[in-house]
């Protein structure tokens, strides 16, 4: 237990200075870029900082667990605590546990904000500095859901409202009845079409026979479990979903029969991905000599820092690759993760055994 306390603590230290610089670099960056852009109010303002730092997590913390793992190496090494621990029975393996553990738990914490509205802080913070929700509204959106095909003309997720809806109904391939509204809201799992007219016409037509009937009602449901962010996200070029709407998306296209490559992407991104940050810590370790004479800890803290970095950039690259299109999600994301997870997990039986 002291142990932990003692490695966990400098670790914990060395992650909380680089997210702190990693934020104020990023949210600075920002704030130059959207200098002339910035609200009037200051509630606005502070809303902006709020969340882009809270999207700039996104891209920091990863990084800051993959980075206090070298720096804590590295010092370790340089001042000989590393050794010393060595040299008095504790194993490589215990060293570590701290490190693995702290890592894995903020990741898991990640991974759990995922499956909230955290995920479209960016897009929040993009309305904010247009100062409306012309970025939000997706246009021309054609959805399938059981025999029907749901058009919409314009859908903003942000306030759950869908404007000119057309909605198509076939029987075996033949279009039995078409329906339309001005406008809709998306209320209790369904979309709501308000003010509906509903055209009929018979499969067979007869001469003399009306071939037209016409119903008006005032409510007309449509497209269960078919959430506005979910139809933004996975019908338009938008860049994340939160796994609770990827998961829903999942189940209702899964009983239309559609398509499900891009959710499953989603998932596989922000649910599983994630986790590779605390398995890299095994090959840092491993690689890691017992005594400073043994390497050039300068180039040594440099090797580390350019491998973690580009591991990282290649499951991002691959994730990204995977979600629009070019790759299938369990070859661009799956295979790379779990070829990871078998190399980190072969070193860490070894890990004792390295001088």
């Amino acid at each position: 237990m002291r142990l932990f306390r003692f490695v966990g603590w400098y670790y914990f230290k060395y992650f909380l200075i680089v997210l702190l610089a990693l934020e104020l670099f990023f949210v600075g960056i920002d704030s130059l870029k959207y200098a002339d852009k910035m609200p009037d109010s200051a509630n606005m303002i502070i809303l902006f900082f709020t969340y882009d730092i809270l999207f700039a997590l996104n891209y920091t913390l990863p990084i800051s667990l993959l980075l206090a793992m070298v720096l804590f190496y590295i010092t370790f090494i340089k001042s000989n605590q590393y050794t010393a621990l060595l040299s008095i029975g504790f194993s490589k393996c215990q060293i570590l546990s701290p490190i693995f553990l702290i890592s894995l738990f903020f990741t898991a914490v990640y991974v759990g904000l995922n499956a909230t509205p955290f995920v479209y802080m960016e897009e929040k913070t993009q309305n904010l500095i247009y100062k409306d929700n012309s970025l939000s509204v997706s246009e021309h959106l054609l959805v399938k859901y059981n025999d029907d095909y749901v058009y919409f003309d314009k859908i903003n997720p942000l306030l759950q409202k869908a404007q000119n809806i057309k909605v198509f109904r076939l029987k075996d391939k033949t279009l039995e009845s078409y329906a339309e509204a001005k406008e809709a809201f998306f209320e209790d799992k369904y979309w709501i079409l308000h003010d509906t007219t509903i055209y009929e016409m018979p499969l067979k037509f007869e001469l003399g026979a009306n071939a037209l009937s016409t119903t008006r009602l005032k409510t007309f449901k449509t497209l269960k479990n078919f959430r506005p962010k979910v139809l933004d996200t996975i019908y338009q070029n938008k860049p994340a979903v939160s796994i609770t709407d990827a998961l829903l998306s999942l189940h209702a296209l899964v009983r239309q029969n559609a398509d499900t490559k891009k959710v499953r992407s989603f998932l596989y991104v922000f649910a599983i991905l994630p986790f590779f940050v605390p398995f890299l810590s095994v090959l840092i370790a491993y690689f890691s000599p017992s005594l400073a004479r043994y390497e050039n800890l300068a180039l040594l803290g440099l090797k580390f820092i350019i491998i973690t970095l580009v591991v990282w950039g290649l499951f991002f690259a691959l994730g990204k690759f995977s979600i629009s299109g070019i790759l299938i999600p369990e070859i661009g994301v799956l295979s790379p993760f779990f070829v990871f997870l078998s190399l980190s997990l072969w070193y860490f039986k070894k890990l004792n055994k390295r001088l």
